[in-house]
């Protein structure tokens, strides 16, 4: 038998002015260099936002155990996922040196004779 649970409009208030204050903390965040923490920065805002979103939103706080453990798994894999490109991507270069070469930066990217501005 499956009860349902419904969240007070207080709650859900709090959580919407709680996702509003997140976004408005990405956007100034984004607006910061923190060098090479920028990534890791922008996603655990994210993270926050989206555990909200799923705790509240979706109902996962009244779910059954099975169901929050097969959705857990799912992030604990897709975080697998990000971790293995991010270490592929940051050692690329050891062995070979030209794959750390970048291509050169061009103004525009359409021929002079596909612009509107001339």
């Amino acid at each position: 038998m499956h009860v349902s649970h419904v969240s007070s409009a207080g709650t859900l208030l709090k959580v919407l002015v709680a996702l509003l204050i997140l976004t408005i903390i990405t956007v100034a965040v984004s607006r910061v260099d923190f060098g090479g923490a920028n990534l890791f920065v922008a996603m655990f805002i994210a993270v926050i936002k989206l555990s909200l979103v799923m705790i509240w939103f979706m109902h996962l706080k009244h779910d059954t155990a099975t169901n929050i453990l097969f959705i857990l798994s799912s992030f604990v894999f897709l975080s697998l996922l990000f971790l293995f490109t991010i270490a592929d991507w940051s050692t690329r270069g050891d062995t070979d040196p030209t794959l750390t070469q970048r291509a050169p930066v061009t103004q525009g990217v359409y021929p002079s004779s596909l612009r509107s501005d001339h």
